[in-house]
This record gives structure tokens, sequence and C-alpha cells, in this order.
């Protein structure tokens, strides 16, 4: 008995050996985790949970009102023709109940548009972002766009601004920069109409860069300059900043409008237009 006693005291008084942790060969992130206590929250007094509420509600507001005005964001995604999904914040642009964050919004957008038509001073100004490989944007070009620029745009009420969302692929870039190259010779809307005019598929060459310049020498353009200009990539950064500007806002598919702030999703019909610009002209 006392040998045994003496060998338990023995083993008792042996360093305790820690078992390491196993790695598998996927590498750390498969590594084996030590399970950790339960985190037990104990709520001191009933006025703790009231103030949680309170704060989570002022961060709510104040990240709504906040996105609007980010003007970085990740690159979009191409799921469908004509819609995206993108890694930046969801749709931040607001409905027809916030006035206030329209107009913020509206002033910030207008600022940064390049190429309008139509009377500055206009009670109604429409923003649209658009692809030029977007078949929802080529129908509203050839379709509704002329219904609003000869009811609405020709007399005055009316000013209409196009910002590039170019998320389609190469020739949707190329495309918004030869459009951006013609407006350096005062063409932009002449060229934004061929190109919409001719659409033949996505990506699959009808917007190559030779028949971009073709385009051009059919409006009489300079051609040499334009072909400088397309060849050495002079709005590349431009179109891209554009296109990460327009996820940042939260647009999420082309074409996309705001009037006055108030967004307009879609090819949707004339009588939409109509009935939206003829309320805010009252």
């Amino acid at each position: 008995m006392k040998a045994k006693k003496e060998e338990k005291t023995a083993q008792s008084e042996e360093p305790v050996k820690r078992r390491k942790k196993l790695v598998a060969p996927g590498g750390p992130e498969r590594m084996e985790m030590q399970k950790q206590p339960d985190m037990v929250i104990a709520i001191q007094s009933w006025t703790t949970p009231i103030i949680a509420v309170v704060m989570l509600v002022i961060g709510l507001l104040v990240g709504y009102f906040g996105r609007p005005f980010t003007r970085s964001g990740s690159q979009p995604v191409a799921a469908q023709p004509g819609v995206i999904t993108a890694s930046a914040p969801p749709v931040v642009i607001p409905t027809a109940d916030n006035s206030a964050a329209q107009q913020n919004l509206m002033e910030t957008v207008v600022a940064q548009t390049r190429h309008f038509r139509g009377d500055p001073n206009a009670l109604v100004t429409i923003i649209e972002f658009g692809d030029f490989q977007c078949p929802f944007c080529g129908r509203h070009a050839a379709i509704v766009g002329p219904q609003i620029d000869e009811k609405y745009i020709q007399s005055g009420k009316v000013r209409f601004g196009y910002w590039n969302f170019a998320f389609l692929g190469d020739e949707s870039t190329w495309a918004a920069e030869a459009a951006e190259c013609a407006a350096d010779q005062d063409k932009f809307w002449e060229y934004h109409d061929i190109i919409y005019s001719s659409q033949s598929g996505e990506n699959q060459g009808a917007f190559n860069k030779d028949n971009l310049k073709k385009f051009a020498q059919e409006l009489g353009l300079e051609t040499q300059a334009f072909n400088e200009c397309l060849d050495s990539g002079k709005y590349t950064s431009l179109i891209q900043a554009d296109t990460q500007a327009s996820s940042a806002m939260g647009v999420q598919s082309t074409p996309t409008f705001l009037v006055n702030g108030q967004p307009v999703i879609g090819a949707q019909p004339f009588e939409v237009f109509q009935q939206t610009i003829d309320a805010l002209l009252k």
C-alpha cells in the first residue's frame, strides 16, 4: 500500500502537459477553436435596455442620412442584363416622403453631372444613370426619351442630364469613353443617340473601338482628335469613378432616374414620367 501511495504521489507531482492544438492541412482558417465559456449578460437596471434601443435608433438615423453623400465604393458585379448586385451599401436614394434628403442628394448629383440638354433654369431636372449596352436604357432612349424631349425639354420645363454607369463590360466602358471624347467636340448627345440606336447584344463587338470610331466619322467629328482621345484612354479613370460613385449612392440597376430627387427605376412608360413631372410643375 505504501509503495502504491508513493507512486501515486510521484505521478501527481509531474508537470501537467498541455495538449497542443492541431492545425488542419487547409491552413489557419480551419484551426480548431477551444470552446469558450458561455457569456452571461446581466441587466443591471430597468433603464439599460431603453438606453440601448435609443442608441440603436440614433445609429441607424446617422447611417441613413450620411450614406447618400459617400462618394467611394466597390466595383459592381454584373448579375443579369440591366441589373447589378454590388458590394456597396444598400439603396440609399430617398423615397418620396423625404424631401430634405432628396434635395441634398439632387444638388450633389447635379453638381457632378457633366452632360445636360434643356433649359438650365427648368423647374424639373431629370438625371439618368445609364449604361450604353443596357437594352432597357436603349428602349428608354428610343421610345420614352423622345416623348419627354418633345413635351417637356423643348418647352423649357425639364432639364435632362446623363450619368455614366458602365458596368456591363469592356464595351460599356469604351462606349462611355467615346461619348466623352465626342463631348470634347460638343457632340455628346448626338453620339449618345447613335450609340443607343446601334445596340446589338452585350460585348459582341458592336461597341469595339473600330466601330466607335466609325460612329464619330458618321457624325462628322474631327476623327484624328477623336481617335487619339479614345486610344489614349483619356477618360478611362473618369468613367470608372462615375461607375463607383453610382454604386456608392445606391444605384443598383439601369436605367435609374432621379426626378428632382424622386427615384424612377427602370424603363418605365412615358405616363409614369408624365405623372411625376406634372406633379412637380404644379
